[in-house]
């Protein structure tokens, strides 16, 4: 990847002598004091935007007052999915069909000094690593902590190349190496949760209905690989879709979802069944919304009307419910969703560019607002809008493919405070930066 940089700020250099010394500096004197203070930078971070039918990929600066672009980027291909690292600094370019994924350094982290927090904000970069494996596709974080992306496979490759999962963390990023890696029997598309040391990996019976998995695996790290433990009894037909916080990973199944509680640092239940009448294929949840989720499903099929249906998900009960954002009427159908950065707002873009804001209240999803035109005219096909929160300041970001733009919207009440025009059209994007 080649970068083309434009002039800005140094944004550590006036930082003085003595923080540097405390930090790691070339201050000769000794210390004097053992404890140190914070740096706290204050940034919105970067937003990395890709371009339809190009390898080009741009880092806009979000704490310019018109986000322009602080690097430009030529990728080997063009990109499939936009991911961003455990802890925010990184971007996780997906070349799913070359087996590969390119990383790039946003240039805004933060680093624990044992006494105090440092911010740091440089220039990005591309680095020369890249995570390697047939069909990398799914993408499965435990926040602040470590991801791994499972790789689907090849079953039409001579010889054929079996699915897998690589682990990683924002350090072993840094050091150009995985933490950890398995491979399974055979190709298939599936998921891999990693929480702490356990991996929760996908397996498929011999009766399975279709080529989706049937149940999921407990795996544990044992230093670069994993040791199979025992199968999770509860089976989940067509599995398809998985998130993982609190005490609590959720996925997808034909008939509604399973529910797997964490009960120990090694351990897990047998999970549990939680039917809905409708298959979900999607799972949405948030690190600070602990053992709360929301499942995606679809009604209907072409010629008849289709509409996405949504249930909210309660772990500690094992509770599923319905969820009807304010409005959301047969025929409607989701272009895009996300939470905001407090995990306590749920936004859904609809066919027809209405933003529809939902709120937690007491317990349950309420209505906040309705955005109507937040796309003034949405496409007839891909690529979709894309929403994206920042996860430092109170925005989110919607891509606009028609008008070649870039949407801002206040994240508490879901109104558009800009309209950046881009002068291409955006397809896939996510945020970089220190989440607060």
């Amino acid at each position: 990847m080649n970068a083309s940089v434009q002039p800005r700020p140094w944004a550590l250099s006036l930082l003085t002598a003595a923080l540097l010394a405390a930090c790691g500096g070339g201050v000769d004197e000794p210390e004097k004091d053992d404890k140190h203070d914070s740096v706290t930078i204050a940034t919105a971070g970067r937003l990395a935007l890709a371009e339809q039918g190009s390898k080009t990929l741009r880092l806009h600066d979000l704490d310019s007052a018109t986000a322009a672009v602080e690097a430009s980027y030529t990728l080997e291909h063009e990109p499939a999915a936009l991911y961003t690292s455990p802890r925010g600094r990184y971007a996780l370019v997906v070349q799913r069909m070359q087996d590969q994924v390119q990383i790039l350094d946003g240039g805004i982290w933060q680093e624990d000094h044992g006494d105090h927090l440092h911010d740091y904000k440089q220039g990005s970069r591309a680095l020369a690593w890249k995570i390697t494996g047939p069909r990398p596709t799914h993408y499965d974080v435990q926040a602040g902590k470590q991801a791994a992306f499972f790789m689907d496979g090849n079953a039409t490759a001579s010889p054929v190349q079996n699915a897998g999962v690589r682990l990683f963390t924002e350090a072993s990023i840094a050091a150009g190496a995985l933490v950890a890696s398995t491979d399974l029997a055979a190709p298939i598309h599936g998921l891999g949760e990693p929480v702490d040391d356990k991996l929760l990996l996908v397996s498929r019976a011999a009766d399975a209905p279709d080529t989706l998995p049937t149940h999921l695996n407990l795996h544990l790290r044992n230093g670069s690989g994993y040791s199979l433990v025992r199968q999770v009894a509860t089976r989940c037909n067509g599995m398809h879709g998985s998130f993982s916080s609190g005490a609590y990973t959720v996925a997808g199944c034909l008939d509604g979802m399973l529910l797997v509680q964490h009960t120990g640092t090694t351990t897990v239940d047998d999970g549990r069944k939680l039917s809905t009448p409708l298959r979900v294929g999607t799972i949405a949840g948030h690190p600070r919304l602990p053992g709360q989720f929301i499942g995606i499903a679809t009604e209907g099929a072409a010629p008849a009307p289709v509409t996405t249906r949504f249930y909210a998900v309660d772990g500690e009960r094992a509770r599923v419910s319905d969820f009807v954002p304010e409005g959301w009427s047969t025929g409607r159908v989701r272009r895009a969703h996300g939470f905001d950065r407090s995990g306590q707002r749920f936004f859904v873009l609809d066919d027809q560019g209405s933003l529809v804001v939902s709120e937690r209240r007491n317990g349950a999803w309420a209505p906040l607002a309705r955005v109507s035109g937040a796309i003034p005219r949405m496409p007839t096909a891909a690529p979709w809008p894309v929403l994206v929160a920042n996860g430092a300041v109170d925005e989110l970001y919607l891509s606009d493919p028609v008008a070649k733009q870039l949407v801002v919207l206040d994240s508490k009440t879901g109104a558009v405070k800009a309209r950046r025009d881009l002068g291409y059209v955006p397809t896939v994007i996510t945020w970089l930066g220190i989440n607060r």
